[in-house]
């Protein structure tokens, strides 16, 4: 496996290609409350022969109830205040 950068790696798995990508999502939402989105994740795309993507998958670290958890909890440190 090559690594490409910081967050990507490319490399070839038993004939299969892909990219693995690693992100980070940090965002205050404009709620009243403004709550603080946080998410560490990681994507690998599938490539074919022709180098396009054949298949997406997602993975993060919390689960899909504690995302939608985070829009609902008031941030303690509001920006722009």
């Amino acid at each position: 496996m090559d690594r490409d950068d910081r967050y990507m790696y490319m490399g070839v798995n038993f004939e299969t290609y892909f990219v693995l990508a690693r992100w980070k999502l940090r965002t205050y939402l404009k709620f009243p409350w403004r709550p603080l989105i946080s998410i560490d994740g990681s994507t690998v795309y599938e490539l074919d022969n022709k180098l396009k993507i054949v298949r997406h998958a997602e993975s993060w670290n919390v689960s899909a109830l504690e995302a939608i958890g985070q829009i609902f909890t008031p941030s303690f440190d509001r920006p722009g205040e």
